[in-house]
């Protein structure tokens, strides 16, 4: 009960409040217009019209046109209107232009200070190279010079975050799409703080909507007088307009120290993350350490979403450069972001994961909380097990959200029917998001297999290519694996009212 009444009285619930109020004011408008005037009704069957056609002519998935088309004829002219507030969101002019000069800024720099380049015979798709991710995400780059380290829980990656923020000389970059205060913030905070006092630059960057319920209002402010630079990301304002442009998450996780060492993963800042709170069972994240030259990527990612986020346009020379002279473990590592159009010109995270599937000759090893995928990821996945591949997924036991629960239960009979073997960690909740795939290939990164994750959020992640870290990746799976129970066909089945029920929501699973 305390739970529920913290929730009712949360910035959230004000927030819905707010905009249902906004709704039904819109919708009792719209009705009641139409009422008086024979012509208004037709003017708005009209405007549902067009907007069935703007949505089958965007450039969205099918999947995500299904839905909204679904929306617009169940719910008339209130489902046209929350589609151009809440399923069409753009930026303005303004916003795309500060977009183009951050880019074009962190591009120049980068070609000053190191080149880019292309390893013969580098490829993620058959026969090719990886140049479908660094075409779609800006800035992308390969590095080699670079070593890493494969997290199996948040636990043993905070001890490494804890020994490399004390051993900061330039500049800490935070940026985290949840910061709950417990024991694992305040050990990252007090750090934090004490750099900042001794003129170390430190920034921290969390997303409004993510921290909604952990964070207080203000807290940037709380932070800027402690010496911390902060930006709440996308500053939520309880109204339709902020909906209208402000669908996407900044769903990041990256903690870069001196352009040196940049971490990434599943893995938040709460104590849930590190084992200390129960609720789920036993968490299980993964996460991943890279110090020399490919941190330099995640800095320019960092700095990148930190100027479209202010608006300021600032000299980032002095941040790149500083993990030269670090002897490479012998792989090859693409850090990247992914995020929605037309900030990104593709979903970027998407491809990167399909890419590695159809090259894929032996095995793909798949961690992810949420299985709620689109025509595009389901095809890969089937094409693989078509041709040989042996497909594993391991999805969580213990659900942090019912209906996802649901809906990713939902995902499996498809799956199953075409050979692919999918997994439930029973301890608890499974939120690494990880990939492996034929002892060569990896992903590490913050990437749901699902629609807001693909399609919607600010995602990052590292792709991995012929590093000795890959085989941890893959051993790691094989252990959780142990722990975790096997789905079979039969477990799957259902009665007619569930079975009509899952299929409801698999038509709007694309606003979850």
């Amino acid at each position: 009960m305390r739970r529920i009444g913290k929730i009712l009285t949360s910035r959230l619930a004000a927030f819905g409040f707010v905009v249902l109020c906004e709704l039904g004011l819109l919708l009792t408008l719209l009705l009641r217009l139409s009422s008086f005037s024979v012509y208004f009704l037709v003017f708005l069957l009209a405007i549902n019209l067009l907007s069935m056609i703007v949505v089958v002519n965007s450039d969205a998935n099918p999947e995500y046109k299904l839905t909204w088309l679904s929306v617009i004829v169940l719910i008339p002219y209130l489902g046209t209107a929350l589609y151009f507030l809440y399923g069409k969101s753009t930026p303005t002019v303004r916003e795309r232009r500060i977009i183009e000069d951050v880019r074009e800024n962190i591009q120049n720099t980068k070609r000053t200070s190191f080149s880019f380049f292309l390893p013969d015979g580098l490829s993620i798709a058959a026969g090719g190279k990886p140049t479908s991710i660094v075409s779609a995400a800006e800035n992308a780059e390969v590095y080699s010079g670079t070593q890493a380290e494969y997290f199996a829980s948040g636990a043993q990656m905070y001890d490494r975050m804890l020994s490399d923020l004390k051993s900061a000389e330039k500049y800490i970059f935070l940026e985290y799409f949840i910061i709950r205060p417990g024991q694992m913030w305040q050990g990252i905070l007090d750090i934090l703080k004490e750099k900042a006092r001794t003129g170390i630059e430190v920034r921290v960057m969390y997303d409004d909507v993510g921290c909604m319920t952990s964070l207080p209002l203000n807290y940037d402010k709380e932070l800027m007088a402690a010496g911390i630079s902060a930006i709440r990301f996308s500053k939520i304002t309880p109204s339709l307009r902020y909906m209208r442009r402000n669908n996407s998450r900044d769903h990041r996780k990256l903690m870069i120290i001196d352009g040196k060492v940049a971490y990434t993963g599943g893995v938040n800042i709460g104590d849930e993350y590190i084992g200390l709170d129960m609720r789920y069972g036993l968490w299980r994240d993964s996460g991943i350490r890279l110090l020399g030259k490919a941190a330099e990527g995640f800095a320019a990612l960092f700095l990148e979403q930190w100027g479209i986020s202010s608006g300021h346009i600032e000299a980032v020379g002095n941040y790149f450069g500083t993990g030269d002279g670090v002897r490479g473990d012998g792989g090859y590592y693409l850090p990247f972001g992914s995020g929605p159009c037309p900030v990104y010109k593709s979903s970027v995270g998407k491809r990167a994961i399909i890419d590695i599937i159809n090259s894929a000759k032996r095995y793909v090893y798949i961690f992810t909380p949420y299985l709620i995928i689109d025509f595009d990821l389901t095809e890969a996945l089937l094409g693989a097990a078509l041709r040989g591949v042996d497909i594993r997924i391991i999805t969580p036991g213990v659900p942090d959200k019912p209906i996802v629960r649901l809906l990713t239960r939902g995902s499996y009979p498809t799956l199953l029917s075409g050979g692919i073997k999918i997994f439930e960690y029973t301890p608890g909740f499974l939120h690494a998001k990880s990939l492996v795939a034929d002892d060569t290939y990896a992903i590490v990164g913050t990437i749901n297999l699902d629609y807001r994750s693909l399609v919607h959020h600010y995602e990052n992640a590292v792709w991995i290519y012929s590093s000795p870290v890959v085989s941890d990746i893959k051993n790691d799976f094989l252990s959780v694996m142990q722990s975790s129970e096997r789905v079979t066909p039969e477990k799957t089945r259902a009665h007619a009212p569930g079975i009509i029920f899952r299929s409801l929501l698999r038509l709007f699973a694309p606003l979850f």
